[in-house]
């Protein structure tokens, strides 16, 4: 892909364009190489300077090993697995933030970059108002091309609900996103602030891009899917028969499922006057299913 004009006056000039890619990894050794692969196989700019950071959660696969033996320009943190993905995400954006880069890359460790990813979405971050945009890119499924993740928009009146938002030829603005592949521009991290680790694992992603429209700033979608990435699905483990009610409450409370405090953080900031409402409403809707499901269980045993 040529470098848009902006880019080139930069390389004329001598400038840099410092970005530093932010994952966390937890036990995924094959797909986390397989994505750093795709990351530093980019075709980007001499102008532009990438490096990594990942934290891996206490992985037992040898993902430490394999990612600290064959990439030198990504600097390993290696974390516990209490972290999950919000709290390992922070983390990597905290040590990102001391080299003041650029951009901040996030990147989840299951997507494979297309080779142009990276441009396209340096060029749309710049082609949004005043060039200080973040830009979302879209995701589709490796074996069908359907689209997986993207940027979002609310579905009805629950601010927990969004649907995809599917990528066009040009970019366009979103309400919030999916963190697969989101670039960040420095001055969007310094005013917006750092993503908050204290969601856990869930979230995150979608209340950095809604801080980030109440600060000013717009998230543009790019255009077209820049990766493909497998969709997260299958039955919530929390209504599995074979497990006791403890162990379903325990998952179902859990970090992946609805934990009540991180829950309750983002619908404070996000969900209006009547938050405490529509959190109450999640578990009185949700836990009767959880106790329910011990019941087949029961009558097969």
């Amino acid at each position: 892909m040529a470098p848009d004009a902006g880019n080139r006056q930069s390389v004329e000039a001598g400038a840099t364009t410092t970005v530093i890619a932010m994952l966390a990894s937890h036990n995924r050794r094959q797909k986390t190489v397989r994505c750093l692969t795709s990351l530093f196989d980019q075709s980007l700019d001499p102008a532009v300077r990438l490096r990594a950071v990942l934290v891996d959660g206490g992985s037992d696969d040898g993902t430490a090993a394999a990612v600290a033996g064959g990439f030198p320009d990504v600097d390993l943190i290696e974390g516990g697995e209490d972290l999950y993905w919000a709290g390992a995400m922070a983390l990597a954006e905290r040590s990102a933030m001391a080299s003041s880069p650029d951009f901040l890359f996030w990147l989840n460790d299951d997507v494979v970059l297309d080779r142009d990813a990276l441009a396209r979405l340096i060029e749309t971050s710049r082609s949004g108002r005043g060039g200080r945009c973040i830009a979302v890119g879209a995701m589709r499924d490796p074996s069908s091309g359907a689209l997986t993740y993207s940027g979002l928009r609310r579905r009805g009146w629950h601010p927990l609900r969004h649907e995809l938002f599917p990528p066009g030829a040009e970019p366009v603005e979103v309400e919030t996103f999916n963190g697969n592949s989101v670039l960040v521009p420095i001055e969007v991290r310094l005013a917006v602030g750092p993503m908050d680790g204290g969601l856990v694992h869930s979230a995150a992603d979608l209340d950095y891009g809604l801080r980030a429209r109440r600060t000013g700033f717009a998230n543009l979608l790019a255009p077209g899917t820049v990766g493909t990435c497998e969709r997260d699905g299958g039955r919530s483990p929390w209504l599995d028969s074979e497990l006791s009610l403890r162990e379903r409450l325990a998952l179902f409370l859990g970090p992946k499922g609805f934990p009540p405090r991180p829950r309750a953080r983002y619908l404070r900031r996000h969900g209006g006057p009547a938050w405490p409402v529509i959190w109450l409403w999640t578990y009185l809707r949700r836990l009767p299913a959880v106790v329910r499901a011990g019941w087949a269980g029961d009558a097969d045993a």
